[in-house]
């Protein structure tokens, strides 16, 4: 059986969680972009790399939203 804690404590970590993965996956898509780690011949990196930030800025968001109105952790 898994760790005990109320169904809400539980929906509250797992959404924290995903937030914190959205936005570092979005993080290592950018630092890979400015490195130069992309396909040869791409040529919109600012395009990219504001879609990604926005990306990182939404988790956050989330993030902050979810713990203001839901919970302390």
């Amino acid at each position: 059986m898994r760790d005990a804690g109320t169904i809400r404590e539980r929906i509250f970590q797992a959404l924290i969680k995903r937030y914190q993965a959205d936005g570092e996956s979005a993080l290592v898509e950018i630092d890979a972009l400015l490195r130069g780690d992309v396909v040869p011949g791409h040529t919109a990196l600012t395009t990219d790399i504001d879609k990604l930030l926005s990306k990182v800025a939404d988790a956050e968001e989330k993030m902050a939203t979810l713990r203001r109105h839901y919970g302390t952790n």
